[in-house]
């Protein structure tokens, strides 16, 4: 069963490396730019019903996760580092919106082409996960 497919927008989130510390050799301030996304059209919706994905990690600790997955097609190929928000439907509002109405950031967690019958791609299947602590 195919999954229906809504016209929408979304910002594209790059991530970007702050200076390396000399002594630990790690990037501490490095960062995503949400100051300066790329919008860009795309087409998507839930990969399941929204927050429906639940993972009891340690049961025997109590550890507990629930995990809202999104698809989305778009003519951008994004990078698996980049993050995804700002989703809107075709009337500019918010789709995937926080408890305080923010919107939700999501991860880039795999980009696939999509290709024509020419082998010609016409669009890239992008799977994002939610960010656990939202910016």
């Amino acid at each position: 069963m195919a999954m229906k497919r809504y016209e929408m927008r979304a910002d594209i989130y790059k991530f970007v490396l702050g200076e390396q510390d000399p002594d630990t050799g790690s990037f501490p301030d490095s960062t995503w730019d949400y100051d300066n996304p790329r919008n860009v059209r795309a087409t998507g919706g839930s990969v399941r019903t929204w927050q429906s994905i639940e993972k009891f990690l340690r049961v025997d600790q109590g550890s507990y996760a629930n995990e809202s997955w999104i698809q989305l097609f778009m003519p951008f190929r994004p990078d698996l580092d980049d993050r995804v928000g700002s989703i809107k439907n075709k009337a500019g509002e918010i789709i995937y919106a926080n408890e305080d109405g923010t919107a939700t950031v999501f991860n880039v967690r795999g980009v696939f082409p999509q290709v024509d019958v020419n082998g010609k791609t016409i669009d890239y299947h992008v799977v994002c996960a939610r960010v656990q602590i939202q910016p």
